[in-house]
């Protein structure tokens, strides 16, 4: 399917790229926001570390039971509605999340968050397939899964400090009016699309290639191991002595460094047309990252920053060559479905994760346990891309 002849313009392909990045952002953001304002929830509603991880877990738990079905409805209502839903759904989530009165409200908060999160992936995974000729989708595909680092960098930065000065159901309100006010720019510059599938091989209803479950299991492992990054705020506080706002700075700083993983990983992907070795790279980068953390406990604060980068562009990196080979294996007529499975092995990854995490910290008042069984995931992530590498290599 030739692509859409409202984006055959380098300027018309830029302005599609911020609507993605910003949509990937916004369906994200309500369960990574928790993270920076993990101290005010502890603070105000008396809860601990674990339960502040739960709310994180019920977002992402829904995210993946719904991502199938989100990638098959977006390939069958095609991609420009399921996008105007992730704004509406995560508008949703901000507004839920500031007005909830007790802690119950908030874990229910995380649901409308949780579906929108669902659509991120196969909504701008068709759009790209669509409207975006390969050898420009590789660039494109990395700016639009930095979208949730670029989001979570300037979350970083700004939530905690509007929440000190503002409070932070005031600062979350902000969030959803900014993201409410992006739908009639959407409307206007998204074009529909009712894609048919053009030949049997991208038909809904075929059978996927083996790389799509290899990836799977792939990002499962990533989202396991992955999920640390919740905690690195609380680590940075609690471990090594910092304040709320370095331990915001270090997100950012996640954040900042995988905005620029993600586009350099897939535009080398792409020049490759290989996944499996750049994956491989990744997962091992990530273990890096992890002993990195670990050492920063008997080094010292400034050890963070180096981890930070290393995770940035290592585990929090993946998505943008996962969502790409998605794209490239699966062609336009499945898109959608492959991206929801893909991204339903991640989810749950990363839903475990996060409140194992937490309770390993309350159990044990050390968060070094927590460093080991990340690292772990990430070394055991390397053995399902052996096949697909294999098949890459035989052409």
């Amino acid at each position: 399917m030739q692509p859409g002849p409202a984006f055959d313009t380098a300027r018309s392909r830029a302005g599609l790229g911020v609507l993605l990045l910003v949509a990937m952002g916004v369906a994200t953001y309500p369960a990574a926001v928790l993270s920076v304002l993990a101290t005010f929830l502890i603070d105000d509603f008396d809860i601990t570390r674990a339960e502040v991880a739960l709310i994180a877990t019920v977002n992402i738990v829904i995210s993946a039971v719904l991502s199938p079905l989100a990638g098959r409805l977006t390939d069958r209502l095609g991609g420009k509605r399921a996008f105007v839903f992730i704004y509406v759904l995560a508008t949703t989530g901000f507004l839920a999340l500031a007005l909830a009165p007790i802690y119950a409200v908030l874990l229910l908060a995380a649901i409308p968050a949780g579906f929108g999160q669902a659509a991120g992936n196969p909504a701008t995974n068709k759009l790209i397939a669509l409207h975006v000729p390969p050898g420009r989708q590789g660039v494109m595909t990395g700016v639009k899964q930095s979208g949730v680092q670029a989001v979570i960098f300037v979350g970083g930065v700004l939530v905690p400090r509007g929440a000190e000065a503002f409070g932070w159901r005031s600062t979350l309100i902000v969030l959803a009016a900014l993201t409410l006010a992006v739908i009639p720019v959407v409307m206007r510059v998204i074009p529909p699309d009712r894609p048919a599938p053009t030949t049997a091989a991208e038909r809904r209803g075929g059978p996927l290639s083996p790389a799509i479950r290899e990836m799977a299991i792939y990002g499962f492992l990533l989202g396991f191991g992955g999920s640390i990054t919740f905690l690195v705020p609380l680590f940075v506080e609690e471990a090594l002595g910092g304040t709320p706002t370095l331990g915001g700075v270090a997100a950012a700083l996640i954040g900042l460094s995988a905005f620029v993983g993600r586009i350099a990983w897939a535009r080398h992907a792409e020049r490759r047309q290989r996944f499996a070795a750049p994956l491989a790279a990744i997962a091992l980068s990530a273990v890096a990252a992890s002993l990195t953390f670990l050492l920063a406990q008997v080094v010292g604060l400034w050890v963070v920053w180096i981890a930070a980068i290393l995770t940035g562009i290592s585990a929090s990196s993946w998505n943008s060559v996962g969502m790409l080979g998605v794209i490239t294996v699966a062609g336009t007529g499945q898109a959608g479905r492959a991206s929801g499975i893909v991204l339903r092995g991640f989810l749950a990854g990363l839903g475990l994760g996060a409140p194992l995490y937490g309770w390993t910290v309350d159990t044990t008042g050390s968060y070094t346990l927590m460093w080991w069984i990340s690292l772990t995931a990430f070394l055991i992530a390397v053995l399902p891309l052996r096949a697909w590498a294999r098949r890459e290599a035989a052409g």
